[in-house]
This record gives structure tokens, sequence and C-alpha cells, in this order.
């Protein structure tokens, strides 16, 4: 048989303390207070890899423009030119600032033989390629930049991305 004092509940058995449920709270508040910043970490960078994908998807514009014409044509019919190739892109001219990863502002340099092009990631990094026609593109990206337009980026030297 079974004594009654081992079947009666105890009373310090009713519920969790006061202590146990504020040592929960706090572990709860350190594993938010790391995840934050790694998540923000994570979103911005996918942010910029948008934007990369946008630029790189405008060089294979450019470089299918370059086989078929041998240079750049100007400006004004690159503008005309490129939307019939690839619609998810706006072309912008090189005088507006991109606003986002959809915007491609383009900019012809040096008599046809290179193209400069701009975006701007969501996370307010510029991200800047300039084809050159018979040598590899030159990359470089501004964070926080005030204003991201293809013309900012002639003749500068390849800082990548």
């Amino acid at each position: 048989m079974i004594p009654e004092a081992h079947l009666r509940r105890s009373s310090q058995t009713d519920g969790f303390t006061l202590i146990e449920l504020m040592v929960v709270v706090m572990v709860i508040a350190v594993l938010i207070a790391i995840a934050i910043p790694s998540f923000l970490g994570f979103r911005s960078s996918a942010q910029d890899r948008a934007a990369q994908a946008t630029l790189r998807t405008a060089e294979k514009v450019a470089t299918a423009v370059l086989i078929d014409e041998g240079t750049f044509p100007n400006k004004a019919a690159l503008l005309v030119l490129f939307p019939t190739i690839e619609t998810t892109i706006e072309w912008i001219d090189h005088n507006d600032s991109s606003t986002g990863p959809p915007q491609v502002s383009l900019d012809d340099d040096n008599g046809g033989q290179e193209l400069a092009l701009a975006t701007l990631s969501e996370s307010g990094s510029c991200f800047y390629l300039r084809v050159i026609n018979s040598a590899p593109p030159a990359r470089k990206v501004v964070q926080a930049a005030a204003t991201c337009a293809s013309h900012d980026f002639q003749g500068g030297a390849d800082t990548g991305w």
C-alpha cells in the first residue's frame, strides 16, 4: 500500500515561481537580441544581391548589343533598344538617379566603347558596372549613396562588389 502522505499533492508543485518565469523571459529576450541583428544583416545582403543581379542582367543585354553592333550605340538609341530586349528593367538616362533595383541608369562613353550602368539597392548602396569593349567589366559599390547615376562611374577603377 502507498502511504497517504504520498498521495496528497504538495502545494509547492502547483506551478512556476516568479523567478522561474523571469528567467525564461530573460532567456527569450537574449535570443531575440542576438537574432534581430543577424536577420537585418541577411536582409541587407539579399537587397544588395538583387541589385547586383539586375546589373548582371543589364550586362548581358549590353554585351549582346555590343556583339551585334560592334560598338555601343549612343545612349538615346540604347534607351530605345534596351527595353525591347529586356522588359523587366526600367532603363533611365544617365542624368537620372536609380531609385531601386528595377531601374538601371545608363551612360555611354569613349566613342561607343564603354557603357556605364548603375542601380540602387534597397539597402542604400549604389552598384556601378562599366562594360568595356574587349576588356573585363569594371565594378564599384558606394555605401549609403546620396545619388546613384551612371555618369558617376566614368573611367573609375574596378574595386569590385
